[in-house]
């Protein structure tokens, strides 16, 4: 599952999956998205699809550009978002063998699909159907600053990912790329020294 996004940017370099696949269910940032994700693809020579879903009609928050909802702690909030990601993952690629999909959560994550029972849960659930695929987050347990450094994420490369939740282009007020500005910012000193220009 790719967005293009620091954590499964980081994800995909260190783990280099057969196929990175990007998903426009509607959310207004796709375009950005999908940009990112070719881009970064190319520069790691890893296979791209892209999968178009519109399934806009039933998201809210931010990514839907709709009032947020009440049931969750952050306002870019889509029902069963990672579920349905995953399952369309898993109906594109069970014909060709698929095994395994890995999605990027890590342990900033504040939705209830990017913790750790919700993973044990779905990885259950696409194990007992048709083709016994697993879902796995490699990166569960850590930090996205703790993922770059672990999974040795090019720093040159960091300029390509985008994280934003409400447009193509970045935003700088979302809580994605407020995410994104304070992983860079801290990656920029290292020791008390600036590190490579990011």
């Amino acid at each position: 599952m790719f967005s293009g996004g620091l954590d499964s940017s980081a994800l995909a370099f260190w783990k280099r999956p057969d196929a990175c696949l990007t998903i426009d269910y509607g959310q207004r940032p796709a375009r950005g998205e999908i940009a990112a994700a070719k881009a970064i693809c190319d520069e790691l020579g890893l296979r791209h699809e892209l999968l178009t879903v519109d399934l806009q009609a039933l998201g809210s928050g931010s990514l839907a550009g709709k009032e947020p909802s009440g049931l969750a702690r952050a306002e870019e909030f889509w029902p069963f978002r990672n579920q349905m990601l995953i399952t369309l993952a898993g109906m594109r690629f069970l014909s060709e063998g698929l095994k395994e999909i890995l999605i990027g959560a890590v342990s900033t994550d504040v939705h209830a699909d990017g913790k750790a029972p919700f993973l044990r849960g779905i990885d259950r659930l696409m194990s007992l159907q048709e083709g016994g695929v697993t879902v796995t987050a490699p990166a569960r347990a850590l930090h996205p600053r703790r993922l770059l450094e672990v999974s040795g994420f090019p720093r040159s490369l960091v300029d390509l990912t985008f994280s934003c939740h409400v447009m193509e282009y970045p935003c700088g007020r979302c809580r994605g790329c407020e995410k994104h500005l304070e992983t860079v910012d801290r990656l920029k000193t290292k020791g008390g020294e600036t590190a490579e220009v990011i």
